[in-house]
């Protein structure tokens, strides 16, 4: 899995990086503290839903403004460039820890 994600070429890496940056403050704000399955069923829904999916599902319960929805759409748009294989070894990377968790 890792492996993987040491193939990638540095400008594919630089345009991950931001992406999951943001994934990573957007779960911090929505309170990884108080509901530890709202950042898994997010991270998932992001790396194998839609992003309507989002809003009907792990955010729900959220409300999302405009410029939040903005970014997240924009961040669902870089995740759907990732090519199959990497999306698949995130999604791995996902379920692993959440088994462990």
């Amino acid at each position: 899995m890792l492996t993987a994600l040491h193939s990638l070429t540095p400008c594919t890496a630089m345009k991950l990086t931001v992406p999951l940056l943001i994934t990573m403050v957007l779960c911090s704000s929505l309170g990884a503290g108080s509901d530890h399955e709202v950042i898994p069923s997010f991270l998932q829904t992001l790396l194998e839903g839609s992003a309507e999916q989002l809003y009907v599902g792990p955010i729900s319960q959220y409300e999302v403004d405009d410029l939040t929805k903005t970014a997240l759409s924009a961040l669902k748009g870089c995740i759907d460039d990732l090519s199959p294989e990497h999306v698949k070894a995130l999604v791995n990377l996902l379920k692993l820890v959440r088994t462990e968790a």
